[in-house]
């Protein structure tokens, strides 16, 4: 056990916490090391290549391939470590995430630093479906609880960071082999958003989840995990 050489940087998105990533990290786990750092931006302008530099000086020295895998925001992490760091990434795993701006997010970010409340309702329902709401769970009570205990000023910097965000330019430099998930019914990196980041990568694989909404893969790891390079037969 953990003699492949295999390793997973799990990155998450906001106002997230690494926790999302528990049931995926736990089913990984047996097969090498997990690591699933906190995606906390700190430089106001670009943090999401903020990030990416200071994961690269952190990283420590690993004899096999680094599976990189990325959710939202930090599937944007993901792609500029990926840039900058080429050596640390032997796949890139993309999921509801972008390359394009996404401006609307502005105003968002704005109205969390003005303190108006947080509609919690209207994000879960942006989240997840109508009937994984109905049925609750772990993972639609731990959103929620990320929703009513976020700090405002990291949310709305990584908001911010969204929407600016634009490597469209650049994406085609990148080599390894990506995978793309998609959710059919994300509002934000739909699924032709993320169709059109698959046609400017090289060696690009999309996969579209029917009737999913964007923290969907959480609630089944098992069949999130099978769509993770790297992890076949977990």
């Amino acid at each position: 056990m953990g003699q492949s050489g295999e390793r997973w940087l799990l990155l998450h998105g906001t106002p997230l916490t690494p926790a999302v990533w528990d049931g995926v990290a736990a089913i990984l786990r047996p097969g090498g090391p997990v690591l699933c750092p906190a995606v906390t931006p700190a430089n106001e302008h670009d943090g999401q290549a903020d990030l990416a530099a200071r994961l690269a000086a952190a990283l420590p020295p690993w004899p096999g391939p680094t599976h990189v895998v990325g959710h939202s925001f930090g599937g944007q992490v993901a792609l500029d470590l990926a840039l900058l760091a080429r050596r640390h990434v032997a796949t890139l795993t993309l999921l509801c995430s972008r390359d394009t701006p996404y401006p609307q997010f502005a105003a968002a970010a704005d109205r969390l630093r003005s303190d108006q409340p947080v509609d919690v309702r209207a994000a879960l329902r942006r989240w997840f479906t109508a009937a994984e709401l109905a049925r609750g769970g772990p993972v639609v009570d731990y959103a929620r609880m990320c929703l009513r205990r976020a700090d405002r000023r990291i949310w709305a910097a990584a908001l911010d960071d969204i929407a600016r965000y634009d490597r469209a330019g650049r994406v085609g430099t990148i080599c390894v082999p990506v995978t793309l998930i998609a959710a059919e019914l994300d509002q934000v990196s739909t699924p032709a958003a993320m169709t059109a980041l698959a046609d400017r990568l090289r060696r690009a694989t999309l996969r579209v989840l029917p009737g999913a909404a964007h923290l969907t893969p959480f609630t089944d790891p098992a069949a999130l995990v099978r769509l993770i390079p790297g992890a076949a037969g977990r």
